[in-house]
């Protein structure tokens, strides 16, 4: 589905996270070639080099999937939880859906809505588009088709891969009156200026407060 000595040190510093950057980034395109055994080593390497947040999630999904080593669901998790630890913020969907499912950690739902949660506030697409599934389908959030609707059309600015075909599918569903509501809720979420985060958002226009 669903920035002569002070200018000399702040360019040699420079010069060292270019570095950073690049291990990681060369670590990414090697995923991305499906080299994966190059990108184990890599982002290992930005790991010991810089304590790369970005390293450890990607490092998760490598074990989550199975990807150039073999599956193993709670070595991602403890990837995953060094991430978030670090302010990465993907890996928070990543985290929630292993609670959520499991997966190598205690099935515990708690866990996967804090994470969610904590994705949404951050800007995690991931953890939009998987609210907006519970929001459309009354699982465990409570059931607003105009609520997933604006969760999805979050999800998708941050290009989630499955928000896109949630979004189209749920406006199928929806009258234009819902839809209207579905916009309304969406420019709540993104005001700039809102002293309420996302997910206290969120939950006002679910009509649900058990979490606050």
């Amino acid at each position: 589905m669903l920035r002569r000595i002070l200018i000399a040190f702040c360019l040699c510093f420079a010069l060292i996270q270019m570095a950073w950057a690049g291990t990681y980034d060369d670590a990414a395109a090697a995923a991305q070639k499906r080299q994966y055994d190059k990108a184990l080593v890599l982002f290992q390497k930005a790991i010991n080099e810089n304590d790369d947040a970005r390293a450890y999630n990607s490092l998760g999904t490598l074990y989550e999937m199975g990807l150039g080593v073999p599956q193993d669901y709670a070595t991602a998790a403890k990837y995953y939880e060094q991430a978030v630890k670090r302010g990465n913020v993907k890996a928070n969907g990543n985290l929630a859906v292993l609670y959520e499912r499991g997966l190598g950690v205690k099935h515990d739902w708690g866990k996967a809505m804090g994470y969610y949660f904590n994705g949404l506030n951050r800007g995690d697409g991931k953890s939009m588009n998987n609210l907006g599934v519970m929001a459309l389908n009354g699982e465990i959030l409570p059931k607003n088709i105009s609520v997933a609707w604006a969760l999805f059309a979050s999800a998708a600015i941050l290009k989630d891969r499955e928000a896109p075909h949630n979004l189209a599918v749920v406006e199928t569903r929806m009258t234009k009156a819902e839809i209207e509501q579905g916009k309304v809720v969406f420019k709540a979420l993104h005001q700039v200026k809102s002293k309420k985060p996302p997910m206290d958002i969120m939950l006002d226009y679910l009509g649900w407060h058990d979490y606050k």
